[in-house]
């Protein structure tokens, strides 16, 4: 009995180091593979980043001062003094990567063009909620729409859109925004997708 007993606690012994070391291997193994591209990355010359897709309020008509409330003139303000700013949605792109792609010597301006989308996606979001909860639904839908087409991957901006368009008898347009959402680079892609899924 006590052989046995042995015999597989060796295999185990066995089975576990050899586990340990191929972990051990991988992870060294990805830490050079990264640091090799970090060195790459940050020895890439500057690129020009003027043809980006940054976020472009030409031709958007939202309900600016339609209503008199302190937290939509807050919403609204925020929103008009990022219109003058270089908005660009880097949802899911490493800096490594940005690095590789655009230069290192970017990657300053595009991390704040990166945090401009988000302010501006939330803002869009609370604004749109806001007018909602006033009972000003197709406001709401103009302010979520547009976020939803600056690809902001909020899932409360998809689904208090979606229960507007079912509510204002536009249930086409669940399909529109699960386009949208099929195009997220975000792990909120499938989440947000399952959620319309159900709401369809």
């Amino acid at each position: 009995m006590f052989p046995i007993f042995f015999f597989w606690f060796v295999i185990l012994l066995g089975v576990f180091a050899f586990k340990r070391n191929k972990a051990e291997r991988e992870g060294q193994e990805a830490e050079r593979e990264f640091w090799k591209r970090e060195n790459e990355a940050n020895a890439t010359r500057k690129q020009d980043i003027s043809h980006l897709g940054y976020v472009d309020f030409t031709g958007v008509s939202l309900p600016f001062a339609l209503f008199p409330d302190d937290f939509l003139s807050q919403c609204e303000s925020q929103v008009l003094e990022l219109k003058d700013k270089k908005i660009l949605n880097l949802t899911g792109i490493s800096n490594t990567d940005l690095k590789l792609q655009y230069g290192a010597a970017n990657l300053p301006a595009l991390t704040q063009y990166d945090q401009n989308f988000t302010l501006l996606a939330r803002t869009l979001n609370a604004w749109g909620h806001r007018l909602g909860e006033l009972s000003h639904p197709r406001e709401a839908i103009a302010v979520l729409a547009f976020a939803v087409e600056t690809g902001s991957d909020i899932k409360a901006t998809y689904k208090l859109l979606a229960e507007l368009y079912l509510q204002e008898g536009e249930n086409g347009k669940i399909q529109e925004l699960k386009e949208y959402a099929s195009k997220l680079n975000s792990l909120m892609k499938q989440p947000i997708l399952n959620m319309l899924e159900q709401m369809a």
